[in-house]
């Protein structure tokens, strides 16, 4: 049986979202104190260390579970998007609508949109829905010039075009349709090749992930990507390999992990041909591990596809590559948690790195903090923290 993981480090690159490194780990340790009372366990957070640039905020994490008798430490590294994020969105709206309104063309131009419909139809509407949004606010600017146009005459065009400005202003930062437009805006000039800001700070990531497995004698070195974070990361890891081609021996074990991933948006893609090469890397390497977790309920993720074969990809690993499991919500938080949130898009695709309030085999600070490996929790379906070798309370 594997030795329990006493020393791990995690690199977590989340979503298209503006977080500092002090908001991610105030929020992390609310979540942890969630995972104690569930599990019973004691867990103590470091202060946030961070290289002075915003861009990478470290923890340490000590997980003791005073009955069974196990330890274990987890350096975790969150890489950190904000600045990027907010650049773009101090755009100003006009662009930024533009940008939108040309990508949303070349993804459907492209045949990667009806890809997306023909292969997980909700993540087509997620696709659709900001696109969606801007016809209503729309029409609604049209339905406003036709109330005025006997009054106002040929300048009603004015006031249709004013109500769809503030429609867009309000309703659009509101129902996040104006940071959906971005991200979709963001996605295809790094599938493109345009962002030579997001190359520059993945390339930063890798170097980072590389020179601190270098020097820190881990059993196990855990790569977590969360939505487009899994797009990046998958990019990152690929980007470890070209700096140091035994990265995956510089641990004991060394997994890829992405939850409720965007990535296919890149892999289907006509102009992916960079990322797919990134994937091929991973592929070909037989020691780097990779799991895909997905969830039905989520929509924002490309529900039972196993993201290398959808490539049109071949893997040398024995089996299937990455190893993809899907989770249920409803069996990770209580019965009314889940009548709650089931109808909240993203609060369900958040699950996946927020604390379960019921034992699950999936449990993202069972992953980060707790003494099996990722690789003998996901195929075991293991729930909680108790080994299955004689080594559990040494």
């Amino acid at each position: 049986m594997n030795q329990p993981v006493q020393k791990r480090a995690v690199f977590f690159i989340g979503g298209y979202d503006p977080k500092t490194p002090t908001a991610f780990f105030d929020r992390l340790r609310k979540e942890i104190s969630r995972f104690d009372t569930l599990w019973g366990y004691q867990t103590v957070v470091s202060p946030v260390l961070d290289g002075g640039d915003n861009a990478v905020g470290k923890v340490a994490i000590v997980t003791h579970a005073p009955k069974d008798g196990w330890s274990t430490t987890t350096d975790f590294s969150f890489l950190c998007l904000d600045e990027m994020v907010l650049s773009d969105f101090a755009r100003p709206l006009p662009v930024r609508l533009l940008r939108y309104l040309w990508t949303f063309a070349d993804f459907v131009i492209s045949g990667a949109a009806l890809r997306f419909l023909a292969r997980a139809w909700r993540f087509g509407l997620y696709f659709l829905y900001p696109f969606i949004m801007l016809a209503s606010f729309l029409f609604a600017g049209y339905a406003a010039r036709q109330v005025t146009v006997r009054g106002l005459g040929s300048t009603s065009w004015l006031v249709g075009a004013l109500v769809f400005g503030v429609a867009l202003w309000i309703l659009g930062k509101r129902w996040a349709v104006s940071h959906l437009m971005d991200l979709w805006s963001f996605s295809l000039d790094f599938i493109r090749g345009r962002r030579p800001d997001a190359d520059a700070l993945l390339q930063r990531f890798a170097e980072e992930i590389v020179a601190r497995v270098r020097a820190g004698s881990y059993d196990e070195v855990i790569l977590i990507g969360h939505s487009t974070g899994g797009m990046l990361m998958i990019d990152a890891a690929a980007r470890c390999l070209l700096i140091d081609s035994l990265f995956p021996d510089l641990a004991g074990r060394v997994v890829l992990l992405t939850l409720g991933s965007t990535a296919l948006k890149a892999g289907y893609h006509p102009a992916g041909k960079n990322f797919r090469k990134a994937v091929e890397r991973l592929a070909d390497n037989d020691k780097f591990g990779w799991v895909e977790i997905q969830c039905l309920t989520d929509a924002i993720n490309f529900y039972k596809t196993n993201p290398v074969e959808e490539m049109g990809l071949k893997s040398k690993v024995d089996g299937s590559f990455p190893i993809v499991r899907t989770v249920k919500v409803r069996d990770m938080v209580e019965p009314g948690t889940y009548e709650r949130i089931k109808k909240n898009l993203f609060r369900v695709h958040y699950q996946y790195i927020f604390a379960n309030t019921r034992p699950y085999w999936y449990d993202f600070f069972q992953i980060c903090c707790g003494p099996i490996d990722l690789s003998t929790r996901v195929q075991g379906s293991i729930v909680g923290g108790l080994l299955r070798c004689k080594d559990s309370v040494e």
